[in-house]
């Protein structure tokens, strides 16, 4: 994403970088843990574990052949994490999309009326017959969907700064999902992937938001991402925060903030232990770059000097030797050594 946040130039380059990853999601699946209905949390996990067991593409089902896959599926193992309960009834969670979609990405090897009935036969091959007929019944109203949601793609026209309009195709396809799903089916599929576009459109809002300070943008966003699904990875969280933290940090140097403004921010964002953390990295890396600059200084000055290449070459080895003391040390000044000549 953008560093800036500051002016309509930037907020339109944001707004194309979560465009990209709304539309993303509305063709791909997100695929975090398995999300389980609340009515069967009560089920043991040996229980779970017994009935999720599944065949996978090197196996043959004791009930039936299994599919013969598209050619870029074959040799792997087939990404279909469906459960059923200790009564062969099916568990409803995401695992059942991200089977649907691992069939599905072999389109184009295969013809889609092939590949359902290749998920078809998987389904009928693997699941207690109960749980068959209702993921059939799901794979029917999966592929209804997804045709009525290009449809829905293709006839919306908007522009990459229009956030609110970003905000419309959600509550479209919200909507859409309505008329193919009920309420637990709808939170099994799609409930993550509703949570991270609803997080990137209020993460647009809260940096386009020209009356937020620094801290608060951080402190909005902070909230923003403690309220994401706990079945999402936390390194989902992680690679967030940080990105966020990038773009806060650029926005305040840019503007000329002072250092107090930036420990806020960080503090608002991260918490005051992470902020720490940062300022320590922020003291060491002054530090570094004094050193390189010192020895770049001297260097250079080697270099202007009259004694021939080979006494020059055996200085600034000298040089770099008594300067850095570690392998690490040595090898990252000679990277800072590459790009400074090049910038000469």
């Amino acid at each position: 994403m953008s560093a800036k946040f500051l002016n309509n130039k930037t907020i339109i380059l944001v707004s194309v970088a979560c465009l990209f990853i709304i539309l993303a999601l509305i063709y791909w699946a997100f695929k975090p843990s398995v999300q389980n209905q609340s009515s069967q949390n009560d089920l043991s996990a040996q229980s779970l574990m017994k009935n999720s067991m599944l065949p996978n593409s090197g196996q043959e089902s004791t009930k039936g052949k299994l599919p013969i896959l598209a050619p870029s599926l074959q040799g792997t193992e087939i990404d279909c994490p469906i459960q059923v309960d200790a009564n062969g009834k099916l568990i409803l969670s995401v695992g059942i999309r991200s089977c649907f979609d691992y069939f599905f990405s072999g389109l184009g090897e295969k013809t889609e009326p092939e590949l359902i009935l290749d998920i078809r036969q998987y389904l009928t091959a693997t699941l207690p017959e109960t749980a068959a007929s209702y993921a059939s019944y799901l794979l029917d109203q999966y592929v209804a969907y997804t045709h009525t949601l290009k449809n829905l793609r293709t006839s919306t026209y908007f522009k990459s700064d229009d956030i609110d309009k970003f905000q419309n195709i959600i509550d479209q396809m919200a909507k859409l999902q309505q008329q193919f799903f009920n309420e637990a089916e709808i939170q099994a599929f799609f409930g993550n992937e509703r949570s991270l576009n609803q997080f990137s459109i209020d993460q647009m809002r809260i940096h386009a938001n020209k009356s937020l300070t620094s801290q608060q943008k951080a402190a909005e966003l902070a909230q923003l991402i403690d309220h994401l699904p706990p079945t999402m990875a936390d390194g989902v969280r992680v690679s967030m925060q940080f990105s966020e933290l990038q773009q806060l940090t650029q926005e305040i140097k840019e503007k000329g903030g002072s250092a107090k403004e930036l420990r806020n921010m960080r503090e608002s964002l991260l918490g005051p232990e992470a902020a720490d953390r940062l300022e320590k990295v922020d003291h060491e890396e002054a530090v570094w770059q004094k050193q390189v600059n010192h020895y770049l200084s001297e260097r250079q000055r080697i270099l202007q000097s009259d004694v021939d290449d080979a006494n020059k070459q055996k200085s600034i080895n000298q040089l770099r030797n008594s300067t850095f003391g570690t392998k690490e040390e040595l090898l990252r000044a000679q990277s800072y050594e590459i790009m400074h000549d090049q910038k000469s």
